[in-house]
């Protein structure tokens, strides 16, 4: 799904890196790097940078290492790991998996290099997919209630760290097509099978659709 979700709405990852002022980092860090979708971005962007993949699944980080990335297999519940200074800190929808994340960007902001930039991205909501209202709403108020995707608002702990934060909301359409109905069908599946409900007399006309919310972090003056 993290695939996909990188092929349907890839463009809005690069978006979110747009708003960083940060043009030439030396050194990068993906916390929570997964399957490698925002570390091939940020090599793509980032050429010459030491780029670090970060992930506490061996599974994952093997993944990463098949792609030619310098990996840090740490549990972020820990901290921060100890990388050296760092210019350039990339956290798409990890940071609501750790237990502290209070303790975890109090690392960030130390490691953080003079100009140094946390960008932390979250899902708003599932992605949506079909262009009429009704099925996907009650999946989404289904998913929310089941506390899927759930986490605090984080300007208000990102200041409290020590950063000075500009908040971003990104709305991405995409095309229809293979590769999005694929990735549709993924998440109506997890729907019928998650939440008890059914696809049938579900409308087929596609709009696939996504909104992030983007916190650009920099060290407070």
């Amino acid at each position: 799904m993290l695939d996909l979700d990188a092929e349907v709405f890839g463009a809005q990852l690069g978006e979110a890196l747009d708003l960083a002022p940060m043009t030439t980092p030396r050194r990068v860090v993906d916390l929570g790097a997964g399957t490698g979708t925002g570390t091939r971005l940020l090599r793509s962007r980032f050429p010459d940078a030491h780029l670090t993949a970060v992930d506490n699944s061996p599974g994952m980080a093997q993944r990463l290492r098949q792609q030619g990335f310098d990996v840090h297999e740490a549990d972020l519940d820990a901290g921060f790991p100890p990388l050296g200074p760092v210019d350039l800190v990339w956290a798409s929808s990890s940071l609501h998996h750790v237990a502290d994340p209070a303790a975890l960007l109090a690392g960030v902001r130390a490691a953080l290099a003079p100009g140094g930039v946390l960008v932390v991205l979250e899902l708003d909501g599932l992605p949506r997919f079909l262009a009429a209202p009704g099925f996907e709403d009650q999946a989404h108020a289904a998913a929310v209630a089941a506390g899927w995707n759930h986490y605090p608002e984080w300007q208000s702990v990102l200041e409290a760290a020590g950063f000075s934060v500009t908040r971003t909301s990104l709305t991405t359409t995409a095309p229809d097509g293979p590769t999005a109905r694929r990735y549709a069908r993924l998440w109506f599946d997890r729907f019928s099978a998650g939440f008890g409900m059914s696809l049938q007399g579900v409308p087929v006309e596609f709009a696939p659709r996504v909104t992030r919310t983007v916190w650009i972090a920099e060290v407070a003056r």
